[in-house]
Order: structure tokens, then C-alpha cells, then sequence
């Protein structure tokens, strides 16, 4: 675990698996969604997950799993902010068989239970160290949990291209009424599938993204300032700003572990 602030890994051995460690997280997170199952585990502190008109709470030693594309925000449970530990997995990660029944799952949960948490914490480690076992510590996770793929509601085709307009090239700026027009819809229009398809206006995914990239700059190692820019953002004040709504902690505070 980093003294503070996040850390994230992948590696090679590991496919489609990310691990999240944060230290000391006390900012709330705006609402967003994620194109992976994330399944997490409050090691300090609490968890608040706002989803719908649901409010879903995990306290220290308890965990919580959101589904893919679930729009939710985050915040602390208390005032001391919290630490935990998170896996995001894509459907590649599972079990062969396991979610063919289709029953994936559709809403976040809380759960307790003591060795699904020893599997977790091993898991991330596994992932940080490039353990090739990374992947079977898993699949043993999404039995003793239930875990289920479940695949991105479908986009409608303005949204989809809108979406790959965005995600091609996050550092640039983009305006609803631009993206209307390759989509070949009215700016409302386009407006209101986007937020219905993934939950979130249309702008702030194009600013989730430029945070992502800047994050992943960050790790490169890059200097915060060039990181701003290259990313899109005016200058390294407002990236500090929008990354600490969308991350919990200012990039200052950010580590990416890479491991080839």
C-alpha cells in the first residue's frame, strides 16, 4: 500500500485486471461509470456509493461490488476520509462458463465475508508483483462472491460515435453542438442519449477522460505541468482541480505502478 494517495498496477500476466490501492481518500467522487466490474474492500474508514436513488454503504472490513456501467458517485463515509483496496475486471478475467446464464449483475451491493477479503488483498498484490497467479487468485474471488460479467448496456449510434470521437482524442476540445453534427443528431437530442446510454453528460466523460490521460502521463512520470497541457487542461490548477473530483486525491498524491 502507498503512504498516501493511490496507487494503481497492472501487468502483462494479468489481462484485463487492474488493481487500486488508496491511502487517506477523503474527497467525494462525481458521478461516473466504469466499462469494467469493480469489486472493492474498505480497509479504513467507509464507503458511500450513490447509485440511483440507492445509497449503498461499506464500513471497515466490508466490500462492495459495482457492475459495469452502473452511474454512481463515491464519498467518504466520515470526515477522516478512508482506505481501500479495488479490482477492475473485464469479462475476459472470469471463469469459462461462469456468467453464460446471462444473470449478470445490475445494481451495486455490499458484502462480509473474511476469506473473499484475504482473496482480494492477495489478488492486488499478486497484480502489483506480476504474479502470473493473479488471474486464478480471481477466478477463486468470483465463486466465493458470485461474480458475474456483464456486458455494457448497448449505445445508440449517435452516442457510439460521439463516445469514439472523445476516447480517439481526449486532449481536444470538443463542443456538443461538434459532436451533434458527426453524429447526425440535434445537440439536445444527442445530449439526452448520452445520458441515458452512459449516465453521465457528455462533457464530463470527455473531462473523465482527459483526467485519464492525464493520469496516465502522471505515471509516466511526466512533470504535473506538462502533463496539464498535454492533456488538454489550461494549466496544472485546474487539472489539480478536476482530478481530485474524478480521483479523490490531487495527481500530486497519484502513482502509477508499470510493471513490463
Amino acid at each position: 500500500m502507498p503512504d498516501s494517495g493511490l496507487r494503481v498496477s497492472r501487468h502483462p500476466a494479468a489481462p484485463g485486471l487492474e488493481a487500486v490501492c488508496g491511502v487517506g481518500v477523503a474527497a467525494d467522487i462525481v458521478r461516473h461509470a466504469h466499462a469494467r466490474l469493480v469489486v472493492g474492500l474498505c480497509l479504513g474508514g467507509g464507503r458511500r456509493i450513490m447509485a440511483g436513488g440507492g445509497v449503498f454503504e461499506a464500513g471497515p472490513g466490508q466490500g462492495f461490488v459495482i457492475p459495469p456501467g452502473v452511474a454512481h458517485a463515491c464519498a467518504p463515509a466520515g470526515d477522516a476520509g478512508h482506505s481501500y483496496v479495488v479490482l477492475a475486471a473485464s469479462a475476459a478475467c472470469f471463469p469459462p462458463g461462469r456468467g453464460d446464464d446471462g444473470a449478470g449483475e445490475v445494481w451495486p451491493r455490499v458484502w462480509s465475508d473474511r476469506q473473499a477479503a484475504q482473496l482480494l488483498v492477495t489478488t492486488a498484490e499478486a497484480v502489483s508483483k506480476g504474479d502470473a497467479r493473479a488471474l486464478a487468485f480471481f477466478g477463486a474471488l468470483a465463486t466465493r462472491l458470485d461474480l458475474r460479467p456483464a456486458p455494457l448496456p448497448p449505445l445508440h449510434p449517435a452516442t457510439r460515435r460521439a463516445k469514439a470521437v472523445i476516447d480517439a482524442a481526449p486532449a481536444e476540445p470538443v463542443t456538443v453542438a461538434d459532436l451533434a453534427g458527426l453524429a447526425g443528431v440535434s445537440p439536445y437530442h444527442l445530449e439526452r442519449l448520452f445520458r441515458r446510454d452512459l449516465g453521465v453528460p457528455l462533457l464530463d466523460y470527455a473531462l473523465s477522460r482527459r483526467v485519464a490521460l492525464a493520469a496516465l502521463r502522471i505515471g509516466d512520470g511526466e512533470a504535473l505541468s506538462e502533463a496539464a497541457l498535454a492533456a488538454g487542461f489550461c494549466d496544472q490548477s485546474h487539472l489539480t482541480r478536476q482530478f481530485r473530483r474524478r480521483m479523490g486525491v490531487p495527481p500530486g498524491k497519484y502513482r502509477v505502478i508499470r510493471r513490463s
